[in-house]
């Protein structure tokens, strides 16, 4: 068979179709039910953008949508996420403007326009964004990425500049060097703006940055998408402050001034520059009436002069307060506090638990609230308003606080500069000197703009908290996302029999266990917010934070995927903003970005880049791609393709140098595993050419694929599943002659899941018979594989089958009765019944605060537990024991 007839059969495998029939899967509806994530209705007009799945071939690039809600035509905007093999639409997205109930149709049709488009006006030195409510200016060059925000024909928002401290005194400032319009609307548009922190005095320039601005039509606020990439010395370089700074214009006098931050739940803190309060009260110019009530509703006074010489009096002696801070300095407690001037203490005003995040500063003439979302979970972080008694005020959002100790970013045992070891064997941990760094990993945070004409009321105000910490998501049922077939086999929950209720429950309880153990263990912190431990310490009642490779999980066995299956057959809204802190933080500061590691990830450690194996399993876009396709998160996107070359890393870094040292010198460029380094290169490739619909990415996998099926051993060729490797090509060559082996961790970091899915995309007959000798003969000696792959007949019996997800696979294509047996021994433990999470009430003097335990877990172990339930419900539903 030539390369062009294999592509030519590139079709829906009989994998998709019987795991499709397993479901009862009814037919894509022509018009999908949408609904808001979680039902929840965003509290005030918001800007959303989604993505939606469709079967292939049944959207052509050229179909256009409607939207409907509650029957009434919404504005729509679309754009292609991703492509099926045969050119047919895999993944839209859509952007609308909505404050309805939910009750989303999706139709085929013409899109309704907004009532004012957004304009998007472009020069050599400055973008102008128009949405009908904002006109925004965005500058090309110089230290602030927006130049001003102007509503009403007034500029409420003054120029907006990152800013940086260093531990010593160094200051450091954005310095713009590339902006791109990615989207000009009508509804939607989307400006990326990428530049470096430079010295304020001096030539060094750091800290390369990536900010998104999203505007939308008839709307005043904007969504900020900011990420750095940490380029500096762990040992010399502790940033004080890292933040962003805006300009805020002061028109109007001090009395007509006002800061107010959010604090918990719908809680504020919000208090004029001049309180027009004391001993005496403040009358309105010719009545009797306390003019303090209508002041602290952010309402216009009259000018100091309209009062009579008594209020003026009470105006000229009151304080005027200039400076404002809000400081999280841990998950659990926040303070504000306020001061006349610099010369002046700062007075200690309000205190709480957990802030939402959102500071306004303005008067009655216009102004700006920024919300930080995860504000207190990745602390430590603080609002701060400064000179609110000048012509212009400064708004800084800092996303880590000057007022806490300076990021250390160093390895957490060091001797004499260097990294102490502590082994494998000793500590599960894989270290060596100059790989402990951070030099390359990122950080992204999101907030919201709400530049506002006046002063919010102070609903409106708590509603802008809520919606900057809980951006709205329009999302389409498990069901429809399912029925399109895409993210290869995963099954919605069943709970029609006794046995399959005790598997649900058993994927509930697992969920559950984590979901509550962030919260009770207080996984949280900048660099920490999002991540899982590795391994749980039953005789200390924690986990095993201080020992090596059991620490931080950092995707070890697929923990994304199982978060986000789990989403996807469920559609709970708890579950999507778990997977989505754990996507955020995996693929920014688990991954490296820039340096001698690109595009490669660390393993589980202490630190999250703590561990010497620098690996593509834990930066594969495999683990991206959900997240990306169900938000269209533009920021994901950059992660993903930025790992799509991180092959080439092979011929630098030989992931098996150290577990399996080469004995004679390698004649090929690189040496890589099957799995997990091929793999995860495939999910990449794959992800690439689906976005794309280039075929350069899908002919290197192929030519992988080529490699396999002509081995002696098919994907049992070894030793160990090691093959020599050239990324030039993407071909895969025999180690050593006759080499033969099995490895443990071949399929179980994502693995399996992008074949399964690459399976339903590409027919390659060769690559298809090694695949499914793999799954059928894994245990196998290699005499026995000798044989079948003559006789293509052994282990028939699935003795040589691997429990789980590999043997059901065997069972859809055989339909042989002992795979699927083999499969559910794999989810049951061999007992025949699923595992259970049952936790103790640990209290008093074992634990330092009281919790509910569950001892003896590992997140590996718990998350390929429910990602093999959730395959084998699947595949072998119809054969499940009891």
């Amino acid at each position: 068979m030539t390369r062009r007839d294999l592509l030519r059969r590139s079709a829906a495998s009989t994998l998709a179709a019987i795991a499709l029939e397993a479901q009862d899967a009814a037919p894509v509806p022509t018009s999908p039910a949408l609904n808001w994530l979680g039902g929840m209705t965003p509290p005030l007009e918001a800007g959303v953008s989604w993505g939606i799945p469709w079967p292939r071939g049944t959207v052509s690039k050229s179909q256009t949508f409607s939207l409907t809600a509650g029957g009434t035509a919404l504005p729509l905007q679309q754009w292609p996420l991703a492509y099926w093999p045969d050119g047919s639409i895999k993944w839209t997205g859509f952007a609308t403007v909505a404050h309805t109930a939910g009750d989303f149709r999706l139709a085929p049709g013409t899109p309704a326009p907004p009532a004012s488009p957004i304009k998007v006006t472009e020069s050599g030195t400055a973008v102008d964004i128009d949405t009908g409510r904002i006109q925004a200016r965005i500058s090309k060059q110089g230290a602030a990425f927006i130049d001003s925000i102007t509503m009403d024909g007034r500029a409420v928002t003054g120029s907006a500049r990152l800013i940086c401290m260093l531990e010593g005194g160094a200051s450091f400032t954005s310095d713009i060097r590339k902006v791109t319009v990615e989207q000009r609307g009508p509804v939607r548009a989307a400006v990326k703006i990428e530049g470096v922190h430079k010295a304020d005095s001096g030539a060094r320039e750091w800290l390369p940055f990536t900010v998104r601005l999203y505007f939308y039509a008839g709307l005043e606020s904007i969504r900020l998408i900011h990420s750095f990439v940490f380029d500096g010395d762990d040992k010399r370089d502790f940033i004080r402050g890292l933040g962003v700074a805006f300009g805020v214009p002061m028109r109007e006098q001090v009395h007509n001034r006002h800061v107010r931050f959010s604090g918990e739940g719908e809680g504020l803190w919000s208090e004029p520059v001049q309180p027009a309060t004391g001993r005496r009260f403040l009358m309105a110019p010719g009545s009797r009436t306390n003019v303090f009530a209508e002041q602290l509703a952010g309402k216009r006074l009259p000018k100091r002069e309209a009062f009579d010489a008594a209020g003026q009096k009470l105006l000229h002696d009151w304080a005027v307060w200039s400076d404002y801070k809000l400081v999280q300095a841990s998950a659990d407690g926040f303070s504000v506090q306020k001061r006349v001037n610099g010369e002046s203490c700062w007075l200690d005003a309000a205190a709480g638990h957990r802030a939402s995040g959102l500071v306004f500063a303005g008067d009655v003439s216009g102004g700006l609230a920024v919300g930080l979302r995860h504000f207190w979970q990745s602390h430590p972080r603080s609002l701060e308003v400064r000179n609110a008694t000048g012509t212009s005020a400064e708004l800084r959002v800092w996303l880590w606080s000057p007022d806490a100790p300076a990021m250390d970013l160093r390895h957490y045992d060091l001797v004499n500069g260097v990294e102490h070891a502590h082994d494998l064997d000793s500590s599960y941990e894989d270290v060596q000197t100059g790989f402990s760094t951070p030099h390359g990993v990122a950080r992204t945070s999101e907030m919201t703009l709400f530049p506002s004409a006046g002063v919010p009321s102070k609903e409106d105000t708590a509603h802008q908290a809520q919606l900057a910490e809980e951006p709205p998501l329009i999302v389409a049922t498990p069901q429809h996302i399912h029925a399109a077939g895409v993210f290869g086999i995963w099954s919605l929950p069943d709970r029609s029999t006794s046995a399959k209720r005790q598997i649900e429950d058993q994927l509930d309880a697992a969920f559950a266990l984590y979901h509550k153990e962030v919260e009770q263990r207080h996984w949280y912190g900048f660099w920490n917010y999002g991540d899982v431990m590795h391994q749980h310490d039953g005789p200390r009642h924690m986990w095993r934070y201080d020992i090596g490779g059991f620490a931080w999980d950092n995707t070890e066995l697929g923990t994304d995927m199982w978060l986000w299956y789990s989403f996807l057959r469920t559609g709970r809204a708890e579950i999507f903003r778990m997977a989505e802190a754990m996507t955020r933080h995996t693929g920014e500061v688990d991954v490296y970005h820039l340096g001698r590691f690109a595009g490669l990830g660390s393993r589980h450690n202490v630190r999250h880049w703590g561990c010497g194996a620098k690996e593509a399993r834990i930066s594969q876009a495999a683990y991206r791609r959900f997240f990306y396709y169900l938000t269209t998160d533009e920021r994901a996107g950059d992660l993903m393709r930025a790992v799509v070359d991180a092959d080439y890393k092979s011929l630098e870094i030989d992931a098996m140098r150290l577990a399996s040292p080469l004995t004679a010198p390698n004649p090929y460029p690189a040496r890589v595993r099957g799995g997990p380094d091929w793999l995860a290169f495939v999910g990449s490739w794959m992800t690439e050419w689906e976005r794309t619909g280039e075929p350069k990415y899908r002919d290197k996998i192929i030519a992988g694929m080529d490699s396999i099926a002509k081995m002696p051993y098919g994907f049992m060729t070894g030793p160990n599943q090691l093959y020599g490797y050239d990324p030039a090509t993407g071909k895969l060559y025999p180690m050593v002659e006759d080499g033969f082996g099995h490895y443990n961790l071949t399929v179980i970091m994502g693995g399996a899941e992008v074949i399964f899915e690459l399976n339903e995309l590409i027919d390659h007959p060769g690559w298809k018979k090694a695949w499914l000798q793999y799954c059928r003969l894994m245990s196998a000696s290699k005499d026995v594989v000798a044989r079948d792959m003559t006789s293509g007949t052994e282990g028939a019996d699935a003795r040589f089958a691997d429990p789980g997800r590999l043997a059901g696979y065997v069972y859809v294509q055989t339909k042989e009765a002992a795979f699927a047996s083999k499969a559910w021994s794999g989810v049951t433990g061999g007992r025949q019944r699923p595992l259970t999470y049952a936790t103790t009430a640990i209290k008093g003097p074992e634990a330092l605060n009281p919790i509910d335990e569950v001892t003896g877990i590992s997140t590996n172990s718990v998350s390929q537990n429910c990602l093999q339930a959730i395959e084998v419900l699947a595949m072998c539903g119809d054969r499940m024991p009891g």
